[in-house]
């Protein structure tokens, strides 16, 4: 027999209090709770039919337990009122360019504060209304054995204020009243000031050396905006370190679809932050910041679905930057520590990781670069007074040098990085330069007084410019410009072998070996290597 269809219909009797949980339980962090109030205020700004020049949002702390976030857009009436304090409905659905889409907006601070109060009027409107919503209350019933509409009766309040406002009056005014445990730290304003800077969109520092190409940059990714953040009464900008190249645009992009944007600014050595500046890259949907700094920048890619392993991570230390999602169907998910994990999303993180190799790539090339371009100086400094050269100090040059012209005119490699420092190195400049330094070296060799050549001149890991740990050039007592001292001649004869071996020889081949295990992670290297030496100088079996 057919079945027979009975009718029935939803009520609210069939959603309990025990819907609001997840709430209760706190999907955000205090970081997250002001980034959701600051994201609806600039999603407010979107509605308006013209962006101003400088849309502001200001944050500000008031007594010992209130934060407010206040725009100055369009604002709203009764209507927007009603619509606003919905649960889990989202009217900016999945529109282009609003960051707020999953319909938890002004409840993202249910766990945070005792009440909250939205008040706002709207342009045009004679009419000023607050919203209030009593969350200490209803969190202690959001496990009763109740419907939601019993639950949040007399909770959730609107009120109209009896006097009326100028019609071209606009704003919109959030306080999150009665802060408590970890969400107290916004009332902090270096906390908030370092939020604003690092996950906020608010604008660049003016100051940045490369203020101008930067803003260039950004300006043309789809959907990009800035604001301007105050905080209390000072002013929040993303900052960076100084002292580096200018900024390089990557797009990601697969089989000609594009799904981000992403640029670095490069340093000499491993970057340190100062103040709310930071290091390596962020993540950012809308400009809102995603996830902690290098998300995605795992060395086991397999959680992502990536079967390639990320060596040398520290090197994006080395860099500073940010990746903008420009693709619509890739989204955060809803704390926003991550993207939601969908095939979009999926390509995207392939992309990351794929720019991330690349930024791997030319952050140890620049290693060698800088060092080659180091050793060079030394030498030229040290062709200026030739008569202190010593044999051994003129063949550890010579060989560095050569070993620097050997990579630059090797064809056969197919390292990414040697290649990179090979075009680095191989300009004409350098190469004229260095071919002159090579000439000059061989041209005093013969002159130099006769001195017992030492029996090392290099840990031999200095053919790429890079990374040399040479004992007698660069990290002993003997430099291409002085000559040891009596004492240290002295000294060095007292421990001139360890068990027949010469402690020079001894801590090169250490390093050499060490060098070898870790690979290619020049900062834990360079950590290893020089407390290794710091052995040997406390033993007094090398000179300082």
């Amino acid at each position: 027999m057919p079945w027979e269809n009975i009718a029935t219909e939803t009520t609210i009797d069939d959603f309990g209090a025990y819907l609001l949980a997840n709430l209760a339980r706190g999907i955000y962090n205090y970081e997250a709770v002001l980034r959701e109030y600051v994201q609806n205020a600039g999603d407010a700004y979107l509605d308006l039919p013209r962006m101003p020049k400088k849309p502001l949002i200001t944050i500000r702390t008031v007594g010992d337990d209130t934060v407010t976030i206040q725009d100055n857009e369009i604002g709203m009436d009764l209507d927007d009122l009603k619509e606003c304090k919905k649960i889990g409905v989202s009217s900016k659905g999945r529109r282009r360019g609003r960051a707020g889409f999953r319909g938890i907006g002004i409840w993202a601070g249910f766990q945070a504060c005792n009440r909250l109060e939205i008040e706002t009027t709207k342009r045009g409107s004679v009419y000023r209304y607050v919203l209030q919503i009593d969350f200490e209350d209803i969190l202690q019933h959001v496990h009763d054995n109740i419907n939601l509409k019993k639950l949040l009766d007399g909770r959730v309040r609107i009120q109209r204020d009896s006097e009326r406002v100028e019609k071209d009056e606009s704003y919109t005014l959030v306080k999150l009243i009665g802060l408590q445990g970890d969400y107290l730290k916004l009332l902090n304003e270096q906390d908030l000031l370092r939020i604003a800077s690092q996950i906020l969109p608010c604008k660049l520092d003016p100051a940045f050396e490369h203020y101008a190409a930067l803003s260039a940059i950004l300006q043309d990714i789809e959907g990009y905006q800035e604001y301007l953040i105050k905080v209390n009464n000072s002013d929040a900008y993303k900052q960076f370190p100084t002292g580096l190249q200018p900024p390089e645009l990557k797009i990601l992009e697969n089989d000609g679809v594009e799904y981000a944007r992403a640029w670095r600014c490069t340093g000499n050595e491993s970057i340190v932050p100062q103040g709310f500046q930071y290091r390596n890259f962020r993540l950012r949907v809308l400009n809102f910041a995603v996830g902690r700094f290098g998300i995605y920048d795992d060395e086991d890619g397999s959680s992502f679905e990536d079967t390639r392993k990320l060596k040398s991570r520290a090197h994006l230390n080395w860099h500073v930057g940010e990746i903008h999602i420009t693709h619509p169907d890739v989204r955060p998910d809803t704390p926003r520590s991550s993207l939601e994990f969908d095939t979009p999303a999926r390509r995207a993180i392939e992309l990351i990781r794929s720019f991330y190799e690349d930024c791997i790539v030319a952050s140890r090339a620049r290693n060698g670069f800088v060092h080659g371009q180091q050793l060079l100086e030394e030498v030229e400094a040290a062709l200026g007074n030739p008569s202190i050269l010593t044999p051994e100090n003129v063949a550890t040059l010579l060989q560095r040098l050569k070993a620097q012209n050997e990579l630059v005119e090797e064809r056969q490699t197919r390292d990414r990085v040697k290649l990179r420092l090979r075009q680095m190195l191989g300009t004409r400049a350098l190469t004229n330069r260095r071919q002159a330094a090579i000439e000059q070296l061989e041209a005093i060799a013969p002159t130099v007084p006769n001195q017992e050549t030492a029996q090392s001149t290099g840990s031999g890991r200095g053919a790429d410019g890079g990374r040399s740990r040479d004992t007698g050039a660069s990290r002993g007592g003997t430099t291409p410009g002085t000559r040891p001292s009596a004492g240290a001649a002295d000294s060095a004869a007292a421990t001139a072998t360890v068990a027949g071996v010469d402690p020079e020889v001894l801590l090169s081949e250490t390093i050499s070996a060490v060098e070898e295990v870790i690979g290619e992670d020049d900062d834990l290297c360079r950590e290893v290597c020089d407390a290794v030496q710091n052995v040997f100088l406390q033993h007094g079996l090398i000179n300082a």
